[in-house]
């Protein structure tokens, strides 16, 4: 079969492979749906990723589609069932599964290799992160629960709350999908994102209001003059992913508040905070990694049920040889077809 793998930065190659047998507990599925992502983008440039096997390795980690081959021992699903399938699944039973953070745990098993025509799912994604796809969800949206999950998680992980003003800097798609969260829970969502296209975006995914980037401390200042008093946000999300904006996110959030250094940023980099705004400004700061076996289910739910416009996230597909080049590319999400 064909699939895309990955040999190091800036080299990813369309090849023939053999065919995925699955052992005990797992099972192949027929990709109808791969999904392009802002972390195989930083994969391709790095040539790395902290939870990626070492090149040349399989590539890619969102997907929907059909099950064609089963392991020993699966009770569920059987030949023929449209799934979702999470890209990872935590163990349950470490230190940190225990105390309720499957986030962070000690062995997450990851999926890689969902740009191809078919893949094998570990036993343990099988068993806790794949889902039935609903007959009324389009498969295109499906293959981006993983994200979604990501936002939700990041969004359950902090403190905002009705009423409150949130600040999201950036208008990705992972703005766009925090935005469609915190607006549901009443928040009064500002979108900040130097394009006009994004912004425009972020009211129909619940945005109160939007602004330009702050790009400098007089846009800051700008932007702060913005919240309620000119004292800043009560909640700022960074969804960006650069030290810089790490930074300027914690010159948004008023004393008390929070801020969540949602975006990743590459690997080895550090970040220089005043220290000023941290102590005596009582800032909290709040990381947020990865999802739940809990968001990845409340993502599915919210795909069907939620009136966001999902879609205009997803762009037009495209086969396994243009995925390189749509890497390079920002705005929105393009669904992959293998075949």
């Amino acid at each position: 079969m064909r699939a895309l793998i990955l040999h190091g930065p800036g080299d990813v190659r369309v090849q023939d492979v053999p065919e995925p047998v699955p052992g005990p507990g797992e099972v192949v599925v027929q990709v109808e749906y791969a999904m392009t992502c802002a972390t195989d983008a930083k994969m391709l440039r790095n040539g790395r990723h902290p939870a990626l096997p070492d090149p040349p390795t399989p590539f890619g980690h969102e997907a929907t589609g059909t099950v064609v081959t089963v392991g020993a021992g699966v009770a569920w699903p059987a030949l023929g069932d449209a799934v979702v399938v999470a890209n990872s699944a935590p163990c349950g039973g470490c230190f940190y599964c225990v105390r309720q953070r499957p986030s962070l745990c000690e062995s997450l098993v990851y999926l890689w290799g969902t740009f191809a025509e078919r893949v094998v799912v570990p036993a343990r994604i099988v068993a806790v992160n794949m889902l039935p796809r609903p007959a009324m969800l389009d498969p295109r949206l499906a293959a981006m629960i993983e994200p979604f999950a990501c936002a939700i998680r990041g969004v359950q992980h902090s403190q905002a709350g009705a009423g409150d003003t949130v600040l999201i800097v950036g208008g990705g798609v992972q703005g766009q999908l925090l935005t469609a969260c915190l607006s549901r829970r009443g928040c009064e969502v500002v979108v900040c994102d130097p394009h006009a296209d994004r912004r425009e975006r972020a009211l129909r995914f619940g945005a109160s209001r939007v602004l330009d980037a702050p790009r400098d401390d007089a846009g800051v200042r700008s932007v702060r003059a913005e919240t309620p008093g000119g004292r800043g946000a009560d909640v700022v999300f960074e969804a960006v992913g650069r030290t810089e904006t790490w930074q300027v996110a914690v010159a948004l959030a008023r004393p008390g508040g929070e801020v969540n250094l949602y975006g990743g940023c590459p690997p080895g980099s550090t970040v220089t905070l005043p220290t000023e705004p941290l102590h005596y400004g009582e800032l909290r700061l709040q990381g947020s990694y990865h999802h739940t076996p809990e968001a990845v289910r409340e993502a599915l739910a919210l795909l069907v049920a939620s009136a966001a416009p999902f879609a205009e996230l997803v762009g037009e597909p495209v086969g396994l040889e243009e995925v390189a080049t749509v890497l390079a590319e920002s705005g929105v999400k393009r669904p992959v077809v293998p075949t």
